[in-house]
């Protein structure tokens, strides 16, 4: 099994230094208020006006298309200039726009999403305190257990996300490798059956 996971791994990670730096950006999230000079458009002064300005400004795109890799935390700097991200991608730059306006705002995340909560904010199906189950809120990282009563979604979204997306090429070197591995689990059993039988 630990062998099926690695390989797994290795597949959607070729560079493992992009999954430990992404796990570092979303405990430190890479904001940078100076982004706001990257825009040639001006910047409403709204919390919702600049969220959908934001939505406008960075397109949705998954991260298998943007970066080939399953999930991967751009700088804002890189979404702006790219004009396309995720949902992780867009909240950097939303949050980064907060900052250089003085908003104040909260880092939320759930399972499959995650986004940036300010005063007045309307919830959402995706974006809401019961979703939630990491953020840092007023500086102070929190965690708790997600709202798992969505469970069959998230694995939808995930599924989506991460398995429909992946290159065709990427998919048929994972599965070629699980078989491999699982052959040659089953042929070393076979031998050491054989060996022990034998004596």
């Amino acid at each position: 099994m630990a062998t099926l996971l690695f390989w797994t791994f290795i597949v959607c990670y070729p560079n493992p230094f992009i999954f430990i730096r992404n796990n570092i950006r979303y405990l430190r999230p890479p904001i940078d208020p100076s982004v706001i000079e990257l825009i040639e458009a001006k910047v409403p002064e709204e919390p919702a006006e600049i969220e959908k300005f934001v939505m406008a400004l960075v397109k949705y795109e998954y991260d298998w298309r943007n970066y080939g890799v399953p999930d991967y935390v751009s700088t804002p700097r890189q979404a702006v200039i790219r004009r396309t991200g995720d949902c992780e991608d867009r909240a950097v730059v939303l949050a980064s726009l907060f900052e250089a306006r003085n908003i104040h705002y909260n880092l939320r995340a759930s399972p499959i999403h995650y986004w940036v909560d300010y005063p007045g904010k309307k919830p959402s199906k995706v974006e809401n305190e019961k979703a939630a189950y990491f953020g840092k809120v007023d500086g102070k990282y929190k965690f708790k257990l997600p709202d798992l009563s969505q469970w069959r979604w998230y694995l939808d979204s995930l599924k989506n996300g991460a398995w429909d997306v992946m290159p065709t090429s990427r998919k048929a070197l994972m599965i070629s490798g699980w078989l491999l591995i699982i052959f040659s689990g089953y042929l070393f059993g076979r031998r050491r059956e054989a060996i022990t039988s034998g004596e």
